[in-house]
């Protein structure tokens, strides 16, 4: 059986797991923009473009499984 992503969000969203899924992604993300404060982290162009970019896949995750989306 072939679905669409909004239709296996849909069927995902229902269970038990998804919002303990949903925050420790949430959590994830905090976790990632608290580190901008970590002076190791962001030392130089590269460690803050991953950082960045983690942040980024973070909301755009978070983004694409809210319930407001399906």
């Amino acid at each position: 059986m072939n679905m669409t992503f909004d239709q296996a969000i849909a069927s995902l969203s229902i269970r038990e797991e998804w919002d303990v899924i949903i925050d420790f992604i949430t959590e994830q993300r905090e976790i990632a923009i608290a580190d901008f404060q970590s002076l190791d982290l962001t030392d130089n162009p590269s460690k803050l473009a991953r950082l960045a970019g983690e942040i980024a896949a973070y909301d755009t995750i978070i983004r694409n499984f809210r319930d407001d989306r399906i």
